[in-house]
């Protein structure tokens, strides 16, 4: 009784034999042992497997057959090569291309043999170790595994032997069909293979590990190469042969496989066959302009436009009429052009190591315009024959955007090849079609350049073209962990520097090394590249209209400088003066007086046209030196009358002045008791008395001698005055500390901190003291000029005497005629302790100081107050640190005091 047939009737015998069998190496289970076993209960299945000592993932993976599949045959071990072979394919080429094909065999795969599920092809001939699958169904159902033995024999069960050795797959299932069927009434039965028999191959030559191996007997010859771990370095991948009993039995091209999926010569390898790996052949290098630029190994009789093809084609901007090969002779290196579109050089045979370098197309096109500048799609359009303008910006709504200076614009056109060009200036609404035909049309020429500019020296939308110089070069700002150069508007503080300079914009200067640059050094080179390539480079084309009327203007006043020589004179001009923009512009073809002032945007409202200075050098015929001519000319006129338009020269400079006494607009406030309060506009040298009379005079309440006059200037020297006093507070105060024996306190709560404290706090007034009445009653000396923010204010009448200071009750109190100083001092309760005597002191009501008499203050009983004068009772500065500066500290602040009450009364 069969194998198979114990197993059916018992389950328990079974399992006990398949484990047994899977303890000897000798023996393996097999596919339908495997199969059985995975139908117990996962708790039976580890039991069994603990008590016979058996892996259980051996027996329930994915696939029993390909478990036994990875059993029989060798997996390739990676093993340390001792050449240089094995490091050589890691390191790069000196050129730093791949060799076409070598990345096929760097993936870390441990084997490369046939999956045994896969489908066996009927073809496949038989041998010793194949297995057989026989399953017998009709009236009865067995499962046979038949498996060849060295004669070549199987047993089928009940029949004998039937000899299967050297049957193709689809022969012997035939034959094993007909020999069951025949021999009993009612059964049938279907075979398939099973398990595969191993052979041994040799692979030889400039293998990567050669040797013998133990494959599958469906292993081809990529499998195999696989398994060897590809071709060496110096191994064909075009010269591969199998040679089987003696006789080469194919010849294999990977390339055949890699190029054109051609395996046909991928033939199934059999026991004992050998693999060799030729040495390479003839191999070339092409770069540049291809798909796929990489070291190519060629066959006899492929020449330039097979590699070509190998590299998968020319790009789109290859330069196929110049393609070079760099060669190497008995003579020396030498340099080859071949040009693609001469038929009789397409066949151009190459030789090992040969270099081919396909040339870019040049970006610059002959046949094209440049548009730049303050346009809505700003680019490099097509030129043909007959092409004006308005043909290309053909709408001035969608075409032009909202800042576009109308009356500005150039054309910059290429004069000989060595590339020196003329500008042409013209009026852009003219050349366009405003209304139905375009008033001056604008005829194009090849390469011409039109720069169209923004109004005045405005951008549009500048965060554009600061995002794009950000990306650009935070990446090089990155080592130097400083962004801070990338904030506000980088362009424009970048490019003040660039033009400031004024140095030509070669791309050598771009082209320092990066470490030795400092971080705005990187910044500024690039913007100076970009502005060298502005007018060619497609994508700084695009960004030309967020571009300033003179950084748009920047490059080609560098290319206008380059040109020039002792020959050719500088096509330059400018313009200074009281201008919207003024500098340095190119002196356009019949360029004149009033197209420069266009240039600059136009005159301001503040400009005087009827004279401005036109500046000229002259030198005459034979004389070494220059002089200078300055013509005074009518501008007004020019701009009116072209017949009266004064041509312009090399260099020339106009200057346009500015309307005498012209100014901004200055307002005097004025408030308090007068009839009309408020803020009034005045001219230049209007004086108060003047504005007075304008506000309909004083009231009936009015007190002008205490009036407060306040002026900008003289509060930011008040301002001025008090940092100056604090630094010398602070210095006297540590000097006191160095020299003294006792440390000055700093805390915050010492006299002398708080005093610098209360000093900081204090906010000017700017008050200048002033003698209204004189000045109401016409006294023209002490009549003063009003300037640009000048405030007074007229407060009602006074009918008090403020005493403040050191005294026992600083207050005010009413004013009596026939008190002096000492009396109102009595009145506030006399002089504290701390008090200086001796430099007691009046603020009058109109700002001035009143000091009484010298001796001491009770000489002072003649001396006439006024209502709205304050009384001041300095501290002893001496009795409290000896410090000069205190009396000078507070004489500010009673002063500051008393301006602010005198404000705050009304």
């Amino acid at each position: 009784m069969s194998f198979s047939t114990i197993l059916t009737r018992s389950f328990a015998v079974l399992t006990t034999a398949l484990i047994l069998s899977l303890s000897v190496q000798a023996q393996q289970p097999s596919a339908a042992q495997i199969e059985q076993f995975k139908q117990l209960p996962r708790a039976q299945q580890e039991a069994l497997a603990k008590q016979y000592g058996v892996d259980i993932s051996q027996l329930t993976g994915n696939s029993s057959a390909s478990r036994l599949q990875e059993n029989a045959v060798a997996p390739l071990q990676q093993v340390e090569q001792k050449t240089s072979t094995n490091t050589a394919r890691s390191a790069p080429k000196a050129s730093g291309l791949p060799r076409f094909g070598e990345s096929l065999f760097d993936a870390n795969i441990s084997t490369f043999s046939p999956v045994a599920n896969a489908p066996v092809p009927e073809n496949y001939r038989l041998g010793p170790d194949d297995t057989l699958l026989v399953q017998v169904y009709g009236k009865q159902n067995d499962m046979y595994e038949l498996v060849v033995n060295r004669e070549g024999n199987v047993n089928l069960p009940d029949l004998g032997p039937a000899n299967v050795a050297g049957l193709t797959y689809l022969e012997a299932s035939e034959l094993i069909r007909n020999r069951i069927t025949a021999a009993n009434i009612g059964l049938q039965a279907a075979v398939t293979m099973g398990q595969l028999r191993t052979i041994n191959i040799f692979i030889a030559g400039e293998a990567r590990n050669p040797g013998m191996y133990a494959v599958s007997a469906l292993t081809s010859v990529t499998q195999a190469l696989f398994v060897s771990g590809g071709v060496s370095d110096i191994g064909s991948l075009r010269d591969i042969k199998v040679t089987r009993s003696g006789k080469t039995v194919a010849n294999f091209d990977l390339y055949e496989l890699l190029l054109r999926g051609q395996n046909s010569n991928d033939i199934i390898l059999q026991h004992g066959d050998v693999l060799f790996i030729s040495p390479v052949g003839t191999m070339v290098t092409i770069e540049g302009e291809v798909q796929r630029p990489a070291h190519y190994e060629l066959a006899q009789s492929e020449n330039l436009n097979t590699l070509i093809a190998m590299a998968g084609g020319l790009k789109a901007g290859a330069l196929s009429n110049a393609i070079k090969v760099q060669r190497t002779s008995a003579a020396g290196r030498e340099l080859v052009t071949v040009d693609l579109s001469n038929k009789s050089q397409q066949n151009f045979s190459l030789k090992a190591g040969d270099h081919v370098i396909v040339s870019q197309l040049s970006a610059r096109v002959l046949e094209q315009v440049t548009i730049a500048g303050a346009v809505a799609r700003p680019g490099q359009y097509a030129w043909n024959q007959g092409l004006h303008l308005h043909d290309i910006l053909t709408n001035v709504w969608s075409d032009l955007i909202n800042t576009t200076d109308a009356d500005y614009a150039l054309v910059v056109r290429k004069l000989n090849n060595r590339g020196d060009v003329e500008v042409i200036q013209f009026n852009l609404l003219d050349a366009l079609k405003v209304n139905s035909m375009p008033q001056s049309p604008l005829r194009l020429q090849a390469q011409d350049i039109v720069l169209v500019f923004n109004q005045g020296n405005q951008s549009y939308q500048r965060d554009v073209l600061n995002a794009h110089i950000k990306s650009a070069v935070e990446e090089r700002l990155a080592q130097f962990n400083n962004n801070s150069l990338l904030a506000g508007d980088v362009a424009g503080n970048f490019f003040r520097s660039l033009e400031g300079k004024n140095a030509s914009i070669g791309a050598s200067q771009f082209t320092n090394a990066e470490q030795n640059l400092s971080p705005s050094g990187i910044v500024e080179s690039y913007i100076a590249s970009m502005l060298n390539q502005l007018f060619f480079e497609p994508s700084y084309i695009g960004l030309s209209k967020h571009l300033t009327r003179r950084e748009l203007l920047f490059p080609l006043l560098q290319m206008l400088r380059k040109q020039s020589n002792n020959i050719q004179q500088l096509p330059i001009v400018s313009i200074s003066g009281d201008v919207k923009v003024a500098g340095e512009y190119p002196l356009p073809v019949n360029g004149r007086v009033s197209m420069l002032v266009k240039a600059a945007g136009g005159l301001n409202s503040s400009a005087f046209p009827e004279r401005a200075e036109l500046s000229r050098f002259i030198q005459q015929a034979g004389d070494i030196k220059l002089n200078q001519q300055n013509i005074n000319i009518d501008l007004a006129k020019m701009l009116t009358d072209a017949d009266t338009d004064m041509p312009l020269a090399s260099r020339d400079r106009l200057n346009v002045l500015t309307t005498p006494d012209w100014s901004h607009v200055r307002l005097v406030n004025v408030q308090g008791e007068v009839k009309f309060p408020g803020t009034y506009q005045v001219l230049k040298g209007e004086k108060l008395s003047e504005v007075i009379k304008r506000a309909g005079g004083f009231t009936s309440n009015a007190y002008p001698y205490g009036a407060v006059f306040t002026r900008e200037n003289i509060k930011r020297r008040e301002q001025e005055q008090a940092e100056r006093l604090m630094q010398q507070l602070r210095a006297d105060i540590a000097s006191k500390s160095l020299t003294s024996n006792s440390i000055v306190p700093n805390a915050s709560g010492a006299p002398s901190i708080a005093m610098i404290q209360e000093l900081q706090a204090i906010e000017p007034v700017g008050r200048l003291a002033i003698d209204l009445d004189n000045i109401m009653m016409g006294q023209t000396e002490f009549d003063i000029e009003l300037d640009n923010n000048d405030a007074i204010f007229i407060p009602r009448k006074q009918n008090s005497i403020t005493v403040m200071g050191e005294v026992q009750h600083p207050g005010s109190h009413r004013y009596r005629s026939g008190l002096n100083v000492k009396d109102y001092l009595s009145l506030a309760g006399g002089s504290r302790k701390r008090a200086d005597e001796q430099r007691v002191f009046v603020i009058r009501a109109d700002g001035s100081v009143m000091v009484p008499g010298s001796n001491s203050w009770f000489s002072a009983a003649n001396d006439e107050l006024k209502p709205g004068d304050t009384i001041i009772m300095p501290l002893d500065t001496e009795y409290k640190d000896s410090l000069s500066t205190w009396a000078q500290v507070t004489q500010i602040f009673y002063q500051t005091a008393v301006a602010i009450a005198a404000l705050n009364s009304f």
